[in-house]
């Protein structure tokens, strides 16, 4: 890694931009096509600089970090926990001096770590950078070189994963990232954008590609389904093809859907023409906001510029209550017989919600105790000719209740409304149609104005769907069928396995129980009740613990190795809990022994039922030197309650003769490989708490190191303290006769829903 002073920062970026015109045709410097994923940890808006570089203001990562940045002084903030995925549309290559390039914002010494991922599963640790720590307030070039680098993927996004909270604004404010990329030349098309797989594509997607070495016109195919697409697959009508440009507006995207898409290539001087294109998909957002009143201030953009005061209605920005992010808006209303009270939005250009595929409409609404509710509120839709007003649907007295309530309306079908040309929506207050006579006055504050398809809403959901798509499918029997006879008692065969080499019982202390290699804690961890006597906690920042002697200890340690441990993690904000580690450098080495419970939110876009997300996370088990992904076992959690709210035994085993690693959870054996062959050797240091990928953030108890790789009866007498019986809750969704186990009752309550879909409206 290297830092360059705001002095040359200007010169550097020129260098940068120029770059791209004099490489060779297949090698450029770009900015990100696509944000891949996203995660927040405090679960509230993302703030940043404007295009001002004002701070703090709420920002959308996508529109500051995903192509160039809309001015040199924007740029999002990311705190302690929060993180960022930006993907290229070609593969990250190495070249002539550094090949990535981040601009901080303000140098206070902001921490990140930057990992290099193949925009999916695939994530590889490159360096840990820092800005510089002058307290100016500019801007600090980080560059990385991937010189010398192998990868089993070919790294295509670039993930940034802020440490921790130091400076002005609270966090690594990230301004811009540009990677040297590799675009192939061949026959075919190339590079897609949005890549080909893509998630949250916006409605407003402009889609290309790059165009095959022999092309002079292109032919381009889209549809919802593959057969639109295939050999015998007619073209677009609109714009008539071929066409010239390798780039086309789809316009009319459906919210939540996959689109599949090809361009064939034509030269009709070529007598290989046309060249047939691989077929590529991305799937589109699942809302539009309308809006969430984070854009107005009293300044130069006032709200009542945009939602504009009719009757007797006053509108003001809210800083308290807010339902998410910074902002909400205020209304006060007043109404009678002869008066009414309306905030009203005009599109400036009108919105065709019926393309889009927009089902309802969803606002949020916080009222005060003494709002008069004798009257109606309503929302009105326009379409230029006809206005069609909806009113509350609840409980009228909702609009004395100081709590955020979820208003849902569903916009299809609305008698005389042209969804293909809503011009206007308002929110207002009236007198009720069977008190004409009454008078109201009051407050109520609005936030997060969105439009949705036809969705999954928790409260429709099938018993019987264990993935989160209220429908009853194969899906939902593949399930089942992974979790198939699991139970939470069992009656486990069992051996003594030998002493361990090292034992940590943290009953109020980091001792070694079994000989000298002593944990020293750094931080102030704490202890607490745990399986057996007392656990340490760790707060996921500062705390770990560094084991005395630790080259000594593991020297006994060649190509056999178990760590077993109690754990019961928290729900850790950045989702890279780092159990245990061995000593590693940033940028120069990797660790020989890593254990992550609960890495990042991604599970294979699964729902947990159990936690009511569809977050589950990764485990990974790294052991081998020098470190490679010869000697990763890594896989998804199945649920969350695997590694946090409650109690888990883990065993993590190597016998690097036979190749083999394990992975028991509860005394069962939970994932192998083979092939991993390589010894367990250069440790000179070792943490538990903290390490390569982050903090952990929870509790650990029994936690121990074996010079060998137990056996699954070995592992059953530690989980069962010797008595081979394992009695916990089994806390599966699979579990639908809530019986501890898995069998044919669970499966005929299944049956019993069978293909019941329930998406709403």
């Amino acid at each position: 890694m290297r830092k360059v002073d705001a002095l040359t920062l200007g010169v550097i970026s020129l260098l940068i931009l120029f770059a791209g015109d004099v490489l060779a045709d297949e090698q450029r410097f770009e900015y990100p096509c696509h944000l891949v994923d996203i995660y927040n940890s405090d679960q509230d808006c993302w703030k940043g600089m404007d295009v001002d570089g004002r701070w703090p203001v709420s920002v959308e990562p996508a529109l500051l970090l995903v192509g160039p940045p809309p001015s040199k002084v924007s740029g999002v903030t990311l705190p302690t926990d929060h993180w960022v995925e930006l993907q290229f549309r070609g593969p990250i290559v190495d070249g002539p001096g550094d090949d990535i390039f981040l601009i901080e914002q303000g140098q206070c010494g902001e921490q990140a770590l930057i990992f290099l991922t193949d925009g999916a599963e695939q994530e590889y640790l490159l360096d840990a950078v820092r800005s510089l720590d002058t307290g100016l307030d500019i801007s600090t070039l980080i560059a990385l070189d991937i010189a010398g680098l192998s990868l089993p993927f070919a790294p295509c996004a670039v993930r940034i994963v802020a440490v921790d909270n130091e400076g002005g604004s609270p966090g690594f404010d990230i301004a811009s990232v540009m990677a040297r990329i590799y675009i192939a030349r061949g026959d075919t098309a190339g590079s897609p954008v949005p890549p080909d797989g893509a998630a949250n594509v916006p409605t407003s997607v402009v889609l290309s590609w790059s165009p095959g070495r022999h092309a002079a016109k292109h032919v381009v195919y889209l549809g919802t389904s593959l057969d639109d697409v295939g050999a015998n697959a007619a073209p677009l009508s609109s714009p008539v093809q071929p066409q010239d440009g390798n780039s086309f507006d789809p316009g009319g995207l459906q919210l939540g859907k996959t689109y599949y898409w090809r361009v064939d290539e034509v030269n009709d001087a070529n007598p290989n023409s046309p060249w047939m294109g691989n077929i590529w998909s991305f799937t589109v957002v699942d809302r539009i906001v309308l809006d969430n009143f984070e854009s107005y201030n009293r300044q130069n953009k006032p709200i009542y510029e945009t939602w504009r005061q009719i009757g007797e209605a006053f509108v003001d920005i809210s800083i308290d209550p807010v339902c998410s992010c910074r902002q909400a808006m205020k209304l006060d209303y007043y109404y009678d017989r002869e008066f009414y009270s309306e905030a009203i939005r005009t599109f400036s250009h009108p919105q065709n919600w019926a393309a889009a595929g927009v089902k309802s409409l969803e606002i949020f609404f916080y009222g005060r105790p003494g709002n008069e509710a004798n009257g109606q509120m309503y929302v009105a839709f326009g379409d230029g000719n006809t206005t069609v007003r909806v009113p509350y649907d609840g409980d009228a007295n909702n609009i004395k209740k100081q709590t955020w309530q979820t208003w849902r309306i569903p916009v299809q079908g609305l008698t005389g409304l042209n969804l293909a040309n809503v011009e206007t929506i308002a929110i207002g207050f009236r007198a009720a149609m069977n008190e004409p006579i009454g008078s109201g006055v009051g407050t109520v504050y609005f936030d997060d104005i969105t439009l949705h398809p036809a969705r999954c809403l928790p409260e429709n959901r099938p018993h019987a769907d264990l993935t989160g798509d209220c429908a009853v499918d194969f899906e939902d029997v593949q399930d089942m069928t992974d979790s198939w006879l699991d139970r939470g008692y069992n009656v486990y065969p069992v051996a003594a396995p030998k002493p361990p080499l090292a034992w940590y019982k943290f009953d109020g202390d980091a001792h070694d129980s079994i000989g000298s290699s002593h944990g020293i804690p750094h931080g102030s961890p704490t202890y607490a009740p745990g399986v057996f006597g007392q656990a340490i906690t760790f707060d996921g920042f500062d705390d770990s613990v560094s084991i005395d002697g630790a080259s000594e200890l593991f020297s006994k340690v060649n190509q056999r190795i178990t760590i077993a441990f109690w754990q019961y993690g928290k729900d850790s904000p950045h989702h890279t809990d780092t159990v245990c580690c061995s000593n590693y450098t940033y940028g120069v080495r990797n660790p020989t022994i890593a254990i992550n419970l609960g890495c990042w939110h991604r599970s294979q876009g699964r729902f947990d039922p159990v936690q009511g997300v569809a977050l589950a996370g990764k485990y990974n088990w790294d052991c081998g030197y020098p470190w490679s992904f010869d000697s990763r076992l890594s896989g998804f959690h199945r649920s969350k309650a695997e590694w946090t709210g409650r109690w888990n035994h883990w065993a993590f085993t190597k016998d690097a003769n036979t190749g083999t690693m394990k992975v028991f959870l509860n005394g069962v054996l939970y994932d192998s490989r083979i092939g991993a062959g390589s010894p367990i050797t250069g440790i000179s240091s070792f943490e538990i708490g903290s390490g390569w990928y982050g903090r952990y953030d929870g509790l650990l108890d029994d936690f121990r190191i074996y010079d060998y790789a137990l056996s699954q009866p070995e592992v059953a007498y530690i989980v069962t303290n010797g008595t081979g019986i394992f009695d916990l809750a089994l806390l599966s969704p699979a579990d639908l006769y809530p019986d501890d186990r898995i069998d044919l009752r669970d499966l005929a309550l299944l049956a019993t829903e069978w293909l019941d879909s329930r998406l709403w409206p």
